[in-house]
């Protein structure tokens, strides 16, 4: 193994690090993307691994280049790259502390170059991005990947990018790896490289994928997609608008938010005027203003406050900043969703047959019905409600026919909405309810919040006041599928009797008060109880 330690201390070597990123580079952007997400984290220093075996390239290897008659060696480059100064690595004589030190240094991620001409990086994953000023940015889309070298175990959050290689695959296997390797990754799904990534996509042939040789080394339908996304344990959910623009009532970035809010990378079908091929994107995570838009449309979302989503793109780079719309600041790309997205997959887990949108739909319709009956339900209560509960209730329904109360909608397992549940700021009888309640292994959950509880707060300032659990098992059984909803001075559920039949039941809750909406990795709530609100 040989190992180089550069430094990242000037523009020079800043300059030294984008041309070795740029070798046999046939695109323009990539080096310079990467070199500016690392500026943007604070890079200090590379760690250089010639004669690397990328497991990636090493299928690549043997299923392509090594039949060519072209010789090419398997030998990659991986650089590995830290917030802080690692020339130690020169100076330290001793094995073992060399090996601790390193482990102890700030980790940003790697990189990882095959020996090919045109499109050199099989592998591309760095830490989250910093927000842009005025904006806060949330990469969701991410997973603990570890490395290993000298001993030491280097780990990092992100979501990692390949290049695509139109010897052996397109944009389509790019995205599909970014998406696979995020679920081996977190959910232990299968480890898919482009090369099985294709095969299962070709499993059953379509004839335009033999248009080019090798088969489908150019581009896949959305048919060879899907089929690939099953083997990778997912089934696929497809958004189509009959062109870009066209998406009539449902909006495509309303669709994005809610699926990567959940942690499911989104991928982003492209289409451009004029130009037959389209490309393809994923999306992973979120860029949101503070302050609202001047008006909202009916059942406003969490969406209405964003400006542009994270997207690894193999033309571009990782971890992009795409706009919404033309004239977006951040926008970094040369589309954006609305004139450019034309169709959206949705790698869902098995045992999800219901859609966001229908989950958001009828939360907003059971929360309706709660503000219709609130002045009676008060009426009848008037004793139970307690102090809190009476005004804060009375000022959420006006809020709600004002189109002042905001709705956010992700999909998560059962059993973590009620592990969160039971550590949020509610009260004792509604964590009750939420410890016994019934849940399937995915759930819905739709939080509402007012404009006063989110315009112009941070993430740990914002506060909910109602939130709804559906279960995503369900299809087509209306109001039945509403597991629980909990609104001030309120709170219904259902259960299942010993036949099985649901069964409703509704309690008044003394004292209610604002509490916290999901942050993920937050489980505890740690860093919302530190806030004055």
């Amino acid at each position: 193994m040989a190992f180089n330690y550069l430094s990242l201390g000037s523009n020079a070597d800043w300059k030294k690090l984008e041309d070795r990123l740029a070798v046999d580079q046939a695109n323009p952007h990539i080096a310079g993307m990467i070199v500016t997400r690392l500026r943007e984290l604070g890079a200090l220093s590379v760690l250089v691994e010639d004669d690397y075996l990328d497991r990636d390239f090493s299928e690549a290897y043997s299923a392509y280049y090594s039949t060519t008659f072209r010789r090419h060696t398997k030998l990659c480059t991986r650089l590995l790259f830290f917030g802080n100064d690692i020339s130690f690595v020169n100076a330290t004589a001793d094995a073992e502390e060399l090996s601790n030190k390193l482990e102890a240094s700030s980790f940003l991620g790697q990189v990882v170059l095959r020996p090919i001409s045109q499109a050199p990086v099989s592998q591309a994953l760095l830490a989250a991005p910093p927000a842009p000023a005025s904006h806060e940015g949330y990469l969701l889309v991410r997973s603990k990947h570890t490395y290993h070298v000298w001993g030491a175990e280097l780990s990092v959050e992100g979501v990692p990018m390949t290049q695509q290689d139109s010897r052996v695959g397109a944009c389509a296997q790019a995205t599909i790896w970014v998406a696979a390797r995020h679920f081996h990754q977190r959910h232990r799904g299968p480890w898919l490289s482009t090369v099985s990534i294709t095969r299962a996509a070709l499993a059953q042939s379509e004839a335009h994928t033999n248009l080019m040789l090798p088969a489908g080394s150019e581009s896949l339908t959305v048919n060879n997609m899907v089929a690939a996304l099953r083997a990778a344990g997912r089934e696929p959910l497809i958004y189509y608008a009959a062109s870009p623009q066209a998406w009539g009532a449902v909006r495509p970035y309303d669709i994005i938010n809610r699926y990567v809010d959940s942690g499911i990378p989104v991928i982003v079908g492209l289409t451009f005027p004029n130009q037959p091929v389209g490309h393809a994107v994923v999306a992973t995570g979120q860029v949101f203003r503070l302050t609202a838009p001047a008006a909202f449309p009916p059942n406003p979302t969490r969406a209405e406050y964003l400006e542009a989503l994270y997207v690894n793109d193999d033309q571009i780079g990782p971890n992009i900043r795409v706009g919404l719309r033309q004239g977006s600041a951040l926008n970094e790309a040369h589309y954006t969703i609305e004139e450019n997205a034309s169709y959206l997959i949705i790698p869902l887990p098995g045992k999800v047959y219901l859609p966001a949108e229908k989950a958001e739909a009828l939360s907003w319709s059971n929360l309706r019905s709660y503000a219709a009956d609130w002045p009676a339900f008060q009426a009848k209560h008037q004793a139970k409600l307690g102090g809190g509960s009476i005004p804060l209730g009375d000022d959420f329904v006006a809020k709600l026919a004002a189109n002042e109360v905001v709705a956010r909608t992700y999909l998560t397992y059962g059993w973590k909405y009620k592990r969160r549940g039971l550590r949020n700021r509610l009260s004792n009888p509604v964590r009750q309810v939420i410890l016994n309640l019934e849940t399937p292994r995915f759930v819905y959950v739709t939080e509402f919040a007012t404009l006063d509880d989110t315009t112009g707060r941070t993430q740990f300032d914002r506060r909910i006041q109602a939130h709804s659990v559906v279960d995503a098992t369900a299809k087509n059984q209306g109001a039945d599928s509403v597991l629980f909803l909990n609104a001030p001075g309120f709170c219904a559920w259902h259960s299942h009797d010993k036949n099985g039949i649901f069964q409703r039941s509704v309690a008044p809750i003394a004292d209610s008060a604002t509490y916290y909406p999901k942050a993920r990795g937050d489980v505890d709530f740690a860093k919302f109880k530190l806030s004055q609100f």
